[in-house]
């Protein structure tokens, strides 16, 4: 995936899930089963998540490199970090305490949306400013899985929503 599909990707998976997210009643959306999540904290937990990849991104290209060095190999393929990802939560992974959602008040179904939709629009901002190269070259943490390429933590933060969005739906269901 090029930054270009990588970029719409972002857009188009994060505009559904705020659409799903925007669609609910406030009953459903702050709905939880025993031990899950409702779509409130689904939302918290994208917004904390995204936060540090636009954060991230921001900082000068050197910064990158010097903090956690340089890629000594090939960004994995989208396919291959899914299951690198659903691998470490297999092996028992649980979000980091960071990254754990608090419980919103009720104008959070707007809030939060927008909030996260703005991430969104900041995120492809700075992929675009990004080249095929940085993308594969520059690395960053990721807290379940370590280091990533920039490539492979967008492709995290594209199949991360639809995950949470799968989850959304199936705690609708019960």
């Amino acid at each position: 995936m090029d930054k270009r599909e990588i970029a719409q990707n972002l857009e188009d998976h994060y505009a559904e899930f705020c659409d799903l997210i925007q669609s609910f009643s406030t009953v459903d959306f702050n709905h939880h089963a025993e031990g899950k999540w409702s779509a409130a904290q689904q939302l918290d937990h994208l917004i904390r998540s995204v936060s540090p990849v636009v954060m991230g991104l921001s900082l000068p290209k050197f910064l990158l490199r010097l903090t956690f060095g340089q890629a000594k190999r090939p960004s994995m393929d989208y396919d291959t970090l899914v299951k690198t990802y659903q691998g470490a939560l297999a092996s028992g992974g649980k979000s980091p305490r960071a990254y754990e959602p608090k419980l919103g008040g009720a104008a959070f179904q707007s809030t939060g949306t927008a909030k996260l939709a703005h991430l969104i629009v900041r995120l492809n901002r700075l992929v675009e400013s990004l080249s095929e190269a940085d993308l594969d070259q520059l690395q960053a943490p990721h807290p379940l899985i370590g280091k990533l390429t920039l490539r492979e933590l967008l492709y995290f933060t594209v199949y991360h929503v639809q995950h949470h969005q799968r989850s959304v739906k199936a705690g609708l269901e019960k």
